[in-house]
């Protein structure tokens, strides 16, 4: 046999002394109630538990199919729309006497909006370079807009080598000040 000690309460220690059996057999007996009282609510948890379970389960179950439902619900829906897609592309750094625009929109059962061949090209007499900032008319011989400045004929790099463009202060990669910077300050 084990001995275990523990603490009790000055009252508790005074009606043990009162009672005619010796504390160890009192503390046995309590002791054993007080296990065997844990193990009839442990089998009464395990005896109720498969109710408990089979609501769950079925809580679950039925969570689930409204969920499925609602989802079928909503991409039904969104099956029955139309697809109108619109794509705009604005690419900066090309050169301006390149551009050309085309718009080709196909609705939902296939048929495009426009001719397979698209917009006839202009001739190179009737094109004239543009700024690719501000779209300003610019003559052959220049080399800066003369409305915004930007470069029209070379592009500039950066020290570490990203492009960068003529307005930026900083390069967007590494930090560095670009010489549009230095312009800026000296004015």
């Amino acid at each position: 046999m084990s001995k275990i000690t523990f603490r009790a309460d000055d009252d508790l220690v005074e009606r043990l002394e009162r009672l005619d059996t010796s504390k160890s057999e009192v503390m046995r007996e309590a002791l054993r109630a007080y296990l065997d009282g844990l193990d009839d609510v442990e089998r009464e948890q395990r005896d109720r538990s498969p109710d408990v379970q089979s609501v769950d389960d079925a809580l679950a179950a039925r969570v689930d199919d409204l969920i499925a439902e609602r989802l079928d619900e909503a991409l039904a829906r969104r099956s029955r729309r139309t697809n109108n897609l619109s794509v705009t592309v604005t690419v900066d750094g090309v050169a301006s006497d390149t551009v050309a625009t085309d718009t080709v929109t196909e609705s939902r059962d296939g048929v495009r909006k426009t001719p397979a061949d698209g917009p006839e090209p202009d001739s190179e007499d009737e094109q004239t370079p543009s700024c690719g900032q501000c779209g300003e008319s610019i003559d052959g011989d220049h080399i800066y807009c003369p409305n915004c400045g930007e470069k029209t004929a070379r592009r500039s790099f950066c020290e570490c080598g990203d492009e960068i463009r003529s307005d930026w202060a900083f390069c967007p990669t590494c930090g560095r000040r670009t010489p549009a910077a230095d312009v800026l300050d000296r004015s």
